[in-house]
C-alpha cells in the first residue's frame, strides 16, 4: 500500500469512529414508536418484517444484537444505525477520494452528509432506510473506485453489494439506470464481453443469499407471514404489493410544487453555502470528469423523481440522493481550492472558511436533533404495566401500530409480559375501522384505547380519559370520579364535579392539562365551554372534536381533557388555576358560578423556566400551540397575488386552480404527527372545499414515531386547490391550520398575549366566479 493509499485510509478509518460517536452520543436510549421498533425486535426473533421484508437489514441486525452486547436489545439496534451511518459517511469520502486529491474536498463531502439533518436523524434511532444509504453511498464508491483502477475486482464487489440491496429494499435499485449508463459510458464493449461478466454475475448472486431466508423461515416465523415458501406469497411480500395503497402519485401539474418542497427540504440539510457548491461541484465534473458527472447527475434525478412524486417518506427515501449531492459538494470545494492554488492563496485559509461552519452547524444540531432523552415509548409501556398490570380486569386495549410495537419490543427482547387477565392488546390495522374494532370486542371487558379517536366518539360512545388512556363507555356514563372533587355550578345548569390535574408545574411553552368532570341534571339546550386561566393567561377552549353540552344527556357524567397552552413568555412563578364557562351560543358571556363571580380557583400551578426552544421572529402570522408559527401565507391565482391576512378578495374562477404557499417554523419539537388543513367556508364559517394533508405533500411530517421538525427550521409548505365547479359564484374565505393526526383535535391558535383565541388563522377573502 502507497503511502498516499495508508493515510487515505487511516483518514477514513478516524472519520467512521469520530462520526460513530457522535451519532452513539445523540442515540436513542431504548426503543421508539412504529416501525423503529419493529426494526428493533424482528432481528432478536428472527422473524419477517412488513413487507418488503428487510432481509438483509434483519441478518445483518442480528449479528450486530449477538456480538455487540451493549445495553438492552433495543439499545445495541439503535447503535447500528449508529455505525451503518457513520459509514455512509465514510464511503462518500472514499467515492470522494476517487474524483480529487486534496484531503479538504473530500472532509467536506463526508461532513455535510454527517450533519445533514435528515441523515442525522436516521442514524441514531434503528431504522433499515440508513442501510439503504449506506448501500447506495458503496455503490458509487466501488463504481467510481473501478473507473480509475481499472480494477475488475471492484466490479465484482459492485455486484454483490448491489445483489444485497436487492434483497434489503426496493429502493436501493432506483440508482439502476444511472449504474447502467455508467458502466457502458466507461466501457462502451462490456456488454459482449461476457466473460468479464462472469464473475460480477456470480457476485451479484452471492448478494441475493439473503432472499434464501425467507422460504426457509416463513414457516415456522414467530411474527410475519408464514406463506413465504410459495412463490405467490414471496413476491407478494418483497415486491411490497400490500403498501402500494400507501403510495401517491403526483402529476405533471404538481411538479412545481414538488421542486419547491425539494427545495425546501434541501435547505433543511445543507447551509446555503454547501448548496452552491453543489452547483459548483456539478459544473466542476461536467467539465473534468463528465463520467462521474453522468453516475451522480442520472442517480440523483432518478431517485428524486421517484422519491418526491411517489412515497409517502419521503425524508427516509432522499438520504441516498442527499449522500449522491454531498460527493458533488466536495467537487465544488476542489474547484474553489484548485483556483485559490493558482493564485497562491494558502489552503489552509480556505480549510477554515469551509470546514469550521460546518462543524459549528454540527455542534449547533446536536442538542435539537439528539435522541438520547427520547423515552416517550418506553414511559407508553410503563404506563401501560402500571395501569392495568396485576389489576386483573381483563381489559381489552385496541392498538395501533404505533403503539403496539413498542409493547412487542419488551415482550420479545426483553420478556416482559402482561397477564392476558389484565389486558389484551388488540392490533387494529389501518386499514379497518377503529368503530368496527369497538363493537367487536365491546362486551369483551373495560375497552380502552391508547389516544384519542374521534370516529369512536361520533359514533356515540363516550371516551373517557383514564390515565394516558381513553375508557370507551356506552352512554350514560355513572362511574367516573374525580381526584379532586368539587361542587360548583354554573348559571344552575351545569355542575362541575371535580377535576384531575396530572401535574401540579409545567414548563413554559409546554401545555397544561386539566380533566373536567361535568354533569348537567336536566341537559343544557346551549353550547357550554368551560375556559381556564392561570395567572394572566387565558384559554378560550373551542368545540373541535369534543362533546358539546347539547349532546349530553341528562345526569351524566362528561369527562373532558383540556390543555392550557402556556406562553414561553410567561415568567416562572406560582400562579393560580381558575376556571369560568361561557355561554357559545350567546355571544360568549360569562356565566355566573354558585361560588359568587365569574370563576372558581382549582389550583396553585407552578410554572418552570422554559426547555430548549427556538427565539420567536419579529413578525408572524400565527402561533400554533407554543410549537409552530405561520410566518408567512401567500396565495396566487394566475397572475394575481395575495400576501396574508389580505383584505381585496383574489378572484377564481370554478375550476381553476388556487396556488397557496404556506411557510412554518418550528419553535420546539411537536408533540404529534399533525395534518394541514386548507379550508374554503361560506360567510357562516361552514366547510365548502379544501385539502387535508401530511406537511409538504407528505414529505415532512412533524412527528413520524418521534419529532421530525426540529427548533428553528423553517419550511415552505405549496399546495394547489382547485375549486370545483359545483361551488357557487360569491364571496368565501381561506382558512388554515393543523390538526391531530388521529385524534382530527385542531392546535389552539395563540394570540402574542399567550392567550388563546381560536383554532385556525382566516388568511382573506376569495370571490368565486
Amino acid at each position: 500500500m502507497t503511502g498516499r493509499r495508508l493515510s487515505r485510509a487511516l483518514v477514513a478509518g478516524g472519520l467512521w469512529a469520530g462520526v460513530f460517536a457522535l451519532y452513539a452520543l445523540t442515540a436513542a436510549p431504548g426503543t421508539l414508536f412504529g416501525d423503529p421498533a419493529e426494526y428493533q425486535f424482528i432481528p432478536a426473533i428472527l422473524g419477517i418484517a412488513h413487507p418488503p421484508g428487510y432481509a438483509f437489514y434483519t441478518l445483518l441486525a442480528k449479528v450486530w444484537q449477538t456480538v455487540v452486547p451493549i445495553g438492552t436489545i433495543a439499545f445495541r439496534t439503535n447503535l447500528l444505525a449508529a455505525a451503518v451511518g457513520a459509514w455512509a459517511v465514510t464511503a462518500v469520502y472514499l467515492a470522494a477520494a476517487e474524483l480529487a486529491p486534496g484531503w479538504l474536498p473530500l472532509l467536506f463531502a463526508a461532513l455535510s452528509l454527517a450533519a445533514a439533518p435528515d441523515f442525522w436523524q436516521h442514524a441514531i434511532h434503528a431504522n433499515a432506510h440508513i442501510v439503504s444509504g449506506g448501500l447506495a453511498a458503496t455503490h458509487l464508491w466501488l463504481l467510481l473506485r473501478w473507473q480509475r483502477t481499472a480494477d475488475d475486482r471492484y466490479l465484482t464487489a459492485f455486484a454483490v453489494m448491489l445483489g444485497l440491496a436487492a434483497t434489503h429494499h426496493p429502493i436501493t435499485l432506483m440508482g439502476l439506470p444511472a449504474y447502467g449508463i455508467f458502466l457502458l459510458a466507461v466501457r462502451p464493449p462490456l456488454l459482449r464481453q461476457w466473460r468479464r461478466l462472469l464473475w460480477p454475475a456470480g457476485g451479484f448472486l452471492l448478494g441475493l443469499t439473503p432472499l434464501l431466508y425467507y422460504p426457509l423461515r416463513s414457516p415456522s416465523a414467530p411474527f410475519g407471514p408464514t406463506d413465504m415458501r410459495t412463490w405467490a406469497g414471496f413476491w407478494r411480500h418483497v415486491t411490497a404489493q400490500g403498501l402500494r395503497v400507501n403510495l401517491f402519485h403526483f402529476g405533471w401539474a404538481d411538479q412545481w410544487d414538488r421542486a419547491v418542497v425539494f427545495w425546501s427540504l434541501l435547505r433543511l440539510q445543507f447551509p446555503i453555502l454547501t448548496i452552491g457548491f453543489i452547483v459548483a461541484g456539478a459544473i466542476y465534473l461536467a467539465r473534468r470528469a463528465p463520467r462521474p458527472a453522468l453516475l451522480l447527475g442520472t442517480f440523483v434525478a432518478a431517485h428524486l423523481l421517484f422519491t418526491l412524486n411517489t412515497v409517502q417518506d419521503v425524508m427516509a427515501y432522499l438520504l441516498l440522493p442527499f449522500a449522491a449531492l454531498s460527493v458533488v459538494a466536495g467537487m465544488g470545494v476542489q474547484a474553489l481550492v484548485e483556483r485559490f492554488t493558482v493564485r497562491r492563496l494558502a489552503p489552509a485559509v480556505c480549510s477554515l472558511v469551509l470546514l469550521l461552519p460546518t462543524l459549528r452547524g454540527a455542534a449547533d444540531l446536536r442538542q435539537g436533533v439528539a435522541l438520547r432523552d427520547f423515552t416517550a415509548a418506553d414511559e407508553w409501556v410503563a404506563d401501560l404495566e402500571a395501569h392495568f398490570g396485576g389489576q386483573g380486569r381483563g381489559a381489552v386495549l385496541l392498538s395501533d401500530w404505533e403503539h403496539l410495537t413498542p409493547l412487542r419490543v419488551h415482550l420479545y427482547t426483553a420478556g416482559e409480559h402482561l397477564a392476558p387477565e389484565d389486558v389484551r392488546a388488540i392490533y387494529i390495522p389501518t386499514s379497518d375501522r377503529w368503530a368496527d374494532g369497538v363493537w367487536q370486542h365491546i362486551e369483551e371487558g373495560p375497552l380502552y384505547l391508547p389516544d384519542y379517536r374521534f370516529e369512536v366518539r361520533k359514533m356515540g360512545f363516550r371516551l373517557v380519559p383514564e390515565g394516558r388512556f381513553y375508557r370507551v363507555v356506552a352512554p350514560p356514563v355513572t362511574d367516573a370520579v374525580p381526584q379532586h372533587p368539587l361542587d360548583v355550578w354554573a348559571a344552575d345548569r351545569v355542575r362541575v364535579l371535580g377535576f384531575d390535574l396530572p401535574a401540579a408545574a409545567v414548563h413554559a411553552g409546554e401545555p397544561l392539562e386539566l380533566r373536567l368532570y361535568q354533569t348537567a341534571p336536566e341537559g343544557v339546550d346551549g353550547v357550554w365551554m368551560p375556559y381556564g386561566q392561570l395567572g394572566p393567561v387565558e384559554a378560550r377552549w373551542t368545540t373541535d372534536s369534543r362533546l358539546l353540552s347539547t349532546d349530553w344527556q341528562p345526569g351524566e357524567v362528561v369527562v373532558e381533557r383540556f390543555w392550557l397552552p402556556v406562553p414561553f413568555t410567561l415568567p416562572p412563578g406560582e400562579y393560580p388555576l381558575r376556571l369560568g364557562y361561557a355561554d357559545l351560543t350567546g355571544g360568549r358571556p360569562a356565566l355566573p358560578l354558585s361560588t359568587g363571580g365569574e370563576t372558581v380557583e382549582l389550583a396553585t400551578v407552578t410554572v418552570l423556566p422554559p426547555t430548549a426552544h427556538a427565539p420567536f421572529p419579529a413578525a408572524f402570522l400565527a402561533n400554533l400551540d407554543e410549537q409552530i408559527l405561520l410566518l408567512d401565507a401567500r396565495a396566487r391565482v394566475g397572475w394575481e397575488r395575495r400576501r396574508a391576512v389580505w383584505q381585496e378578495p383574489l378572484g377564481v374562477r370554478a375550476g381553476e386552480p388556487l396556488h397557496l404557499t404556506l411557510t412554518w417554523m418550528a419553535v420546539t419539537k411537536p408533540r404529534d404527527s399533525y395534518t394541514v388543513f386548507i379550508h374554503l367556508i361560506d360567510g357562516a364559517g361552514r366547510y365548502v372545499t379544501g385539502h387535508d394533508y401530511t406537511p409538504l405533500g407528505g414529505a415532512c411530517p412533524t412527528y413520524l414515531w418521534f419529532p421530525k421538525w426540529l427548533p428553528g427550521q423553517r419550511l415552505t409548505d405549496p399546495y394547489r386547490l382547485v375549486i370545483p365547479e359545483t361551488v357557487p359564484p360569491g364571496d368565501y374565505w381561506l382558512e388554515v391550520g393543523m390538526y391531530g393526526m388521529t385524534s382530527l383535535q385542531r392546535l389552539p391558535v395563540v394570540d402574542l398575549a399567550g392567550n388563546l383565541s381560536g383554532d385556525r388563522v382566516v388568511l382573506g377573502p376569495v370571490r368565486v366566479e
